[in-house]
C-alpha cells in the first residue's frame, strides 16, 4: 500500500513538473517574444527621433512649436526610459523562472505596459505627422509672401522708373 502511494506520488510529481516545464517553456517564449516587441519599439522610437530632428532642421529657427517639439522630445525620452525599464523587466523575468504564477503576473503587467507603450507612440506619430503639417503650411505661406515682396519689388521699380522719367522731363521743362 505504501508502494502505491510513493508511485501516485511520484505520478504527480511527474505530471506537475511536465506541467512546469511547459509554462516555464512558454514564459521563455513570451520573453523572447517581449524582446522583440522591444528592439521593434526602440527601432521605432529611434525613427520618430530622426523626424523630429528632421522637421527641426527643416525648420532652421525655433518657432512658435518650439514647445510642442520640446514635449515630444521628452515624450521620446520617456519612451527610451520606458522601453530600458521593460528590458530590466525581461532580464528579472528571466532570473525569476521558478514561480510560474508570478511569471504569469509579470507578463500581464509588461502586456499592460505594452499596450500602453503602443498608445504612446501611435501619440508621438500624431505629433510628428502634425508637425510635418505645420511645417509644409509654414514654407508655403513663406513661399507666398516672397511670391508678394517679389511682386510689389517689380511694382517699385516700375513707378521708381517712373518718377525718375518725370523728375528729368521736369528738369528739362524747367531748364527751357
Amino acid at each position: 500500500m505504501c508502494e502505491m502511494n510513493l508511485e501516485a506520488e511520484l505520478f504527480t510529481l511527474q505530471d506537475s513538473n511536465a506541467k512546469l516545464v511547459a509554462a516555464l517553456q512558454e514564459a521563455n517564449s513570451s520573453v523572447e517574444e517581449w524582446k522583440k516587441q522591444l528592439a521593434e519599439y526602440q527601432e521605432e522610437t529611434d525613427r520618430l527621433r530622426d523626424q523630429v530632428a528632421e522637421l527641426e532642421a527643416q525648420l532652421g529657427h525655433p518657432a512658435a512649436g518650439q514647445t510642442g517639439r520640446e514635449e515630444l522630445g521628452r515624450s521620446l525620452e520617456e519612451l527610451e526610459a520606458l522601453l530600458s525599464a521593460k528590458d530590466q523587466e525581461i532580464h528579472n523575468l528571466q532570473s525569476k523562472k521558478t514561480d510560474v504564477g508570478e511569471l504569469e503576473k509579470e507578463r500581464e503587467e509588461a502586456m499592460e505596459r505594452l499596450q500602453e507603450l503602443e498608445t504612446r507612440n501611435s501619440e508621438l506619430e500624431d505629433r510628428v505627422q502634425n508637425a510635418e503639417k505645420t511645417l509644409a503650411s509654414s514654407q508655403e505661406e513663406r513661399e507666398q509672401a516672397e511670391v508678394e515682396v517679389r511682386r510689389i519689388i517689380e511694382v517699385l521699380d516700375v513707378k521708381i522708373g517712373d518718377l525718375n522719367d518725370l523728375r528729368q522731363s521736369l528738369a528739362k521743362f524747367i531748364d527751357k
